[in-house]
Parts: C-alpha cells; structure tokens; sequence
C-alpha cells in the first residue's frame, strides 16, 4: 500500500477573494493567467513533484510572472505561497501585521523581487521557503 502525499490546492476564486478583501479591489487584468498559476503548482504534483515548498514556490512564480493584476502581483504571490503552505500544515509569517520581523520581511520581499527579476527560479524560492517556514501548531492556528 502507497502512502501518495495529498496536497490541498488553493483556486483561483481564493486568490481573487484574497486580493480583493486584502490589497486593492479589483478584479484580475488577465483571469486565465491567474487560472493558470493556480493550476501550475497541480500539474507538478501530477507529474510527480510533491515537495510542499517546491509547490508554494511554483504557486508564487507563476503568479508574479503570469501578472495577472495590475497591481501587486508579488504581494498576491507571497499571500498565496503562505496560504497554500498554511493549508498543508506549514506558514512562511509567524507573526500578526502589526508584529511583524522586519529582516523576515525583508527577505521575503527580496526574495519575490529575485524571481521577478529573472534572478531566482521557482526552486530557489521553494528553498527559501523551506528555509524559513514553521511548522504550524495548535497555538499558531
């Protein structure tokens, strides 16, 4: 008996939502691109990558190259890398808004820039993912 790893996917209705209650509202500039980057990260797993991270990055990458909004595509991106993980027992930011790490924010910020840039693949921001996310608890819930 295989124990298959099952991930929980984010839509693209639940990315909308998010950026809609939470960075402008707006709807998306181009659907399909955001309908696309939801996907990708579903279509690696399909096709064998099953690492979360790898995942979360895929998710990010897709949405900040894809610039499905014409405004804040790597904020929506990094929203959605820390929901997704959330979802699958795991968060990239600990801490509420107003508490918030400045050098964690900083890298993350830096680190959606990278990939943006063309600098940073979307295997490099999984490993940097990896590299910071938490284990979710009971407490942090």
């Amino acid at each position: 008996m295989s124990s298959a790893i099952c991930h929980r996917f984010l839509t693209a209705t639940q990315v909308k939502r998010f950026y809609t209650r939470h960075i402008a509202k707006s709807s998306p500039t181009q659907p399909a691109m955001l309908e696309s980057a939801t996907n990708s990260p579903i279509n690696h797993e399909y096709y064998g990558q099953t690492d979360l991270f790898l995942l979360a990055g895929v998710l990010a990458e897709k949405i900040i190259l894809n610039h499905p909004y014409q405004n804040g595509n790597k904020r929506t991106a990094l929203y959605a890398a820390d929901m997704f993980l959330k979802t699958n027992g795991y968060q990239l930011q600990t801490k509420p808004m107003a508490k918030r790490d400045e050098e964690l924010d900083k890298g993350l910020s830096d680190a959606h820039i990278f990939v943006a840039s063309g600098r940073w693949t979307s295997e490099d921001l999984g490993g940097y993912y990896r590299s910071i996310a938490q284990p979710l608890t009971e407490s942090n819930k």
